[in-house]
């Protein structure tokens, strides 16, 4: 450091050794290093020299201003390591003042729950310059001056003087647990971006031990504790996701796990008002083992939290290998990372699953008949017949539990065979059931043992990932819940019209939405494709009403329907395939800032095209009168009516909204020319435009793309 007699630096801002900065959506993150000079300053010039993987990258000067200071310069994204220099420049020489090493830029998580959020081992003996860590997790501890003196290092997933699986209760810096560090391995590995990790787990805590808390001092809590390292490393901003596993200590009492789900939402919205970038919580859903009576209970409250928030994803622990009754084995904790590795892919990596990568959820139980109950998961899955414990054999069959009405008691033992088709699971039950309710995998032990219940499990077909366990599920009389393509969906009417909407596996966090305005299952590959995306598809039967003021209104009390009672987003996709275009155009235009984009096949623009066949169109007689009627129109007066598309596009232009056509370069049915060309020239000269997709040697038929996958792009460019 330089001889600063006749002043005093200070600095406000600057990097320190071992850093992670967090990346922006440019994957790079500025960097600042600024201050002040107390006292009478005695140069004026000053540098900052970075190096990037040991070369000179960046040189910035500058000079003292109100005897301030400040610089900046960017880093990237990646696997490479930053040095900072800061000189000062006196008597014509730069003088060394300040420097930082082994700085990266990445991505920041938070892991943080009971013991098995933290679990260390011997053996996690893995280390890498891009896996790091901020001050040291203490559990319960106090965080005293000693510990505020760690700062940045490199993560492990072992913990001092270990052997084996542990470390519940010991403090320990830079400590990630054994699967927060394979999956930062993973990350690093395969995604080529440095990671932090921050792990404010405490061993056998509550859920109300990781509340906030705030009239209490920050430190005397686990939440505050976490919360002071996570804003001393500058990342209080910046987490990507929360990874919480938690709840065995609130299964011992009724009230823990009554309460989990309410004292979870207060928890839940106290991180994402301190971490503001939050973006994803992953929660585990708990095995059979350590923890009181209540545990079932309780797991079905964290499947109930999954579905009530798009920001949470659930993960079973079910199958995991190595359980003790409470712990894991170092290669069970493994298995943790794996198992949420391929969803923090997809959030945050833009990694596209090859298949399924979440656990088999029951989505509805019902009666085929008084002897069988099916049971309908969310993907095809198979099961363990038995698994020999201790000399005793256990049956899957005997783990389901049956309950009628608001009686507590579960009865077991009722199941006398099981068979499996794909996606759905059928008990035969041994004699005409009254039961109305279903429980899957027991509390805690093996029925009639003290054996703590490690399978057999039913999983998936794919991934081999343990079912998510229920607790009380209904089970309905008959199956009078309709699929269609294997989702979901609602066929009724709204004023006597039908309408139907396909809801997905799980909504996407802006519960988006395709409106589809016609021919209802015709080439569906975008539909289903956005149905993957988290997208609701909607339809409503207004087809033989040509857009009209007619089929206008009853699109008008859909929207309002769907938007409201269905809670979906405000802003819509729209879709319309050949006459669909006269109502898509039309409503759209009207409600412009309701509509998100517009995707169109082969649309029709002007009812004189199609059905009049009055251009260069071969038309349809007999469709045309009818047009006419629903229009009220004699011919001559249809051929007058300034109402169709091509006539009113200027809320859509003045709205920007994006438009996308696909059309067939010869399609003589509704011909380009006075469709879609049309339909561009006059956007156009309202100052703005759509996009448009032609399918060469291709007539009004087949609609949309084999590969759809153009179409998906635009509308989740613009949902």
């Amino acid at each position: 450091m330089a001889n600063l007699s006749a002043q005093e630096l200070k600095i406000t801002k600057s990097p320190e050794d071992f850093q992670l900065y967090a990346r922006n959506k440019s994957d790079s993150a500025k960097v600042f290093i600024s201050g002040l000079v107390k006292g009478t300053p005695n140069f004026k010039e000053y540098t900052l020299k970075v190096f990037k993987n040991g070369e000179l990258y960046d040189t910035q000067k500058d000079t003292l201003k109100n005897k301030k200071f400040s610089l900046s310069t960017k880093i990237d994204a990646g696997l490479h390591q930053f040095k900072f220099e800061f000189y000062i420049k006196k008597n014509n020489a730069d003088s060394l003042y300040l420097t930082a090493n082994n700085v990266v830029c990445g991505d920041a998580y938070i892991i943080t729950g009971q013991s098995n959020s933290h679990a260390s081992s011997s053996l996690s003996t893995y280390s890498s310059p891009y896996c790091r860590s901020f001050g040291v997790k203490t559990g319960f501890e106090s965080y005293n001056n000693k510990d505020k003196k760690v700062r940045w290092g490199l993560a492990t997933g072992n913990c001092p003087n270990l052997k084996g699986v542990g470390g519940w209760f010991k403090k320990n810096p830079h400590g990630v647990g054994v699967w927060g560090m394979e999956l930062m391995r993973l990350i690093v590995e395969k995604h080529q971006v440095p990671v932090c990790i921050i792990n404010g787990g405490s061993g056998s805590s509550s859920i109300e031990q990781n509340m906030l808390y705030p009239e209490k001092p920050s430190l005397e809590t686990s939440f505050g504790r976490l919360a002071y390292r996570v804003n001393q490393a500058g990342l209080k901003n910046n987490i990507k996701a929360i990874l919480w596993h938690q709840g065995e200590t609130n299964t011992n009492t009724l009230k823990g796990a009554e309460s989990y789900e309410s004292n979870f939402d207060t928890l839940f919205n106290d991180w994402k008002r301190v971490y503001l970038g939050l973006e994803k919580v992953y929660l585990f859903q708990l095995h059979p083992g350590c923890g009181g009576d209540y545990a079932s209970k309780l797991r079905e409250k964290q499947y109930q939290i999954s579905e009530k928030y798009d920001m949470v994803d659930i993960m079973s622990t079910n199958s995991v290998i190595g359980h003790d009754g409470c712990h894991f084995s170092y290669e069970g904790y493994l298995e943790f990372a794996h198992r949420i590795f391929p969803l923090i892919s997809g959030d945050f990596y833009n990694e596209k699953p090859d298949g399924i990568i979440t656990p088999p959820k029951l989505e509805y139980a019902y009666y085929l008949d008084n002897n069988n109950i099916v049971l309908k998961f969310d993907q095809p899955i198979n099961y363990n017949d038995k698994k020999k414990v201790k000399g005793n054999i256990h049956y899957l069959k005997n783990q389901f539990f049956f309950s009628k009405g608001n009686s507590a008691e579960q009865v077991s033992n009722m199941v006398e065979n099981i068979t499996i088709n794909h996606d759905k699971l059928t008990l035969k039950v041994k004699k005409n059931s009254v039961f109305d309710k279903i429980t899957y995998v027991p509390n805690k032990f093996y029925l009639n043992t003290k054996d703590v219940y490690n399978g057999p499990w039913i999983k998936g077909s794919e991934n081999k990932l343990g079912a998510l366990s229920f607790y009380n599920k209904k089970i309905k009389s008959t199956n009078n819940i309709k699929e269609w393509h294997g989702y979901k969906i609602l066929d009724s009417t709204l004023n006597g019209v039908n309408f139907k909407l396909v809801f997905p596996k799980k909504a996407n966090k802006k519960k988006n939405w395709i409106w589809r305005a016609r021919f209802w299952g015709h080439e569906p590959q975008t539909d289903l494709a956005l149905l993957e995306k988290g997208f609701h598809v909607a339809y409503i039967n207004v087809g033989g009403l040509f857009g009209n003021e007619k089929a206008i209104q009853i699109w008008d009390d859909f929207y309002n329907t769907i938007t409201t009672k269905y809670n979906l987003n405000t802003k819509v996709v729209l879709e319309g395939m050949s006459r669909g275009g006269l109502i898509v155009f039309n409503w759209a235009n009207r409600n412009a800032s309701k509509v998100a984009c517009i995707y169109v096949d082969a649309p029709v623009c002007d009812f004189k095209s199609w059905p009049g066949g009055k251009g260069v169109g071969e038309g349809n007689p007999s469709t045309w009168e009818t047009c006419l009627k629903q229009y009220d129109f004699s011919e001559k007066e249809a051929l007058l009516y300034n109402g169709n598309p091509v006539n009113h596009l200027e809320y859509l232009a003045s709205n920007k909204v994006p438009i996308l056509s696909v059309v067939g370069d010869i399609d003589n049915v509704v011909p380009v020319i006075e469709n879609t060309a049309l339909l561009q020239k006059r956007l156009i000269a309202l100052g703005w435009d759509l996009t448009i997709i032609r399918k060469p040697k291709v007539g009004h038929h087949p609609h949309s793309l084999k590969n759809p996958k153009p179409i998906v792009d635009f509308i989740l460019e613009n949902k």
